[in-house]
């Protein structure tokens, strides 16, 4: 059976009928195997698993004979190196299991990430299991499902700063190791001690240098990522080509469009039609006073300075500015969903909007492109960057 569906739809198919087999999912160059017996999960291969990967799963649950006897530069593939260790005796049975049920859960929740991808089912081709050892009685898929759809929901409320686990954090400047930032938990210690430990390893790493949930990793470090102390770097290949973790659904144009002049709550001074008229959306007071400073003595700006990015939204629908600058990373609804919004109102369609962020990354550039912005502000940015950007899209 070769057919595109959305995999979470079936599996459940699969897992109700009760049915045994291998199903294949193919996402760019990247191959998921997804094994199933009598309608349970036994394992979830994925084809992008690292062998040094399996390094620091391996240290992370405590193998460490079995870590260090991993050949890391051999053509092997992760199921192949862990069966290797297992017959030479580096891992037990209950080792085998910790460790097949680590990777599947790991590839199984990128799987759930994929929309409607190319897949093949082929009944009755089962996991080879090394000699001697017991398969995993399975999973309960419907369980399973719910549980990666729960933590979806929970790394939704992070997709304005991160957008995958791959994401490689890194200290900005050394003087955020003694600035207290809003929100942050750590010690000017413990700081210094995790910015060592980024070093190019990306979120997913750092959860198992630390042994912690990558999801604890990311309430460590959000505050510091929100005020730039910390900002993230692309994935590093060939991690860059699995999914994005995907983003909730944008609310209807309508329902932001409509709302009553009385709820937006937001002064806007009378518009002079002398002056070229620019709105800035940014939850950062100092930031829109820093913009509104560098464009004040020019005398042919006006600018309207727009705090909460819901609210602001209905005040762009209704000012109809010439340009919009637009930070990316805002709570409730992040700059690529609002510009998004905004590309859909035949109103804001044509209108230049410039998108503001602290993260010089690819990923940040092509997804601002495929929202529909117009250009990208890199903070910190100067006097002479930001008219610069202005000025090509005014005069």
């Amino acid at each position: 059976m070769n057919t595109e569906i959305d995999p979470t739809q079936l599996l459940t198919q699969l897992a109700s009928e009760q049915s045994t087999g291998c199903l294949e999912i193919v996402y760019g160059s990247i191959c998921w195997n997804i094994y199933l017996r009598s309608g349970k999960l036994l394992a979830v291969d994925c084809s992008i698993q690292s062998l040094s990967q399996l390094v620091d799963r391996l240290n992370y649950l405590g193998y460490e004979q079995a870590a260090q006897s991993v050949k890391v530069d051999s053509d092997n593939l992760v199921r192949p190196e862990i069966d290797r260790l297992v017959l030479e005796g580096l891992l037990d049975q209950s080792q085998l299991d910790r460790i097949s049920l680590d990777l599947t859960k790991e590839a199984f929740e990128s799987l759930l990430w994929l929309r409607n991808e190319q897949m093949t089912w082929q009944p009755d081709r089962l996991i080879s299991i090394a000699i001697g050892f017991k398969p995993l009685p399975g999973l309960n898929i419907a369980n399973t499902i719910d549980y990666y759809q729960q933590r979806l929901k929970i790394w939704q409320k992070f997709t304005t700063i991160i957008r995958s686990p791959h994401q490689r954090p890194y200290l900005t400047n050394a003087k955020f190791l003694e600035t207290p930032v809003p929100g942050g938990t750590l010690s000017p210690k413990a700081l210094n001690q995790i910015a060592q430990l980024m070093k190019g390893r990306s979120i997913r790493d750092l959860a198992l240098f630390l042994k912690q949930d990558e999801l604890k990793v990311v309430q460590l470090i959000t505050p510091y990522l929100r005020h730039d102390a910390i900002c993230l770097r692309d994935p590093g290949a060939p991690f860059d080509r699995l999914p994005l973790i995907p983003e909730p659904d944008l609310p209807p144009v309508n329902s932001v469009e409509q709302q009553p002049e009385i709820e937006q709550n937001v002064n806007v001074a009378p518009v002079n039609p002398d002056l070229y008229q620019i709105a800035c959306i940014d939850d950062s007071p100092l930031i829109l006073d820093e913009i509104e400073r560098f464009l004040g003595d020019k005398g042919k700006y006006q600018l309207t300075k727009l705090e909460d990015p819901i609210k602001a939204a209905k005040t762009i629908f209704r000012l109809k500015p010439d340009l919009i600058l637009m930070d990316i990373t805002m709570p409730n609804i992040n700059g690529y969903k609002l510009c998004s919004l905004f590309r859909s109102s035949t109103a804001l369609a044509e209108t230049p909007i410039i998108m503001v962020t602290g993260n010089k990354g690819l990923v940040d550039r092509v997804r601002a492109n495929l929202v529909g912005a117009t250009d990208y502000l890199t903070k910190p940015f100067t006097k002479q960057d930001l008219l610069a950007v202005v000025e090509k899209y005014l005069t």
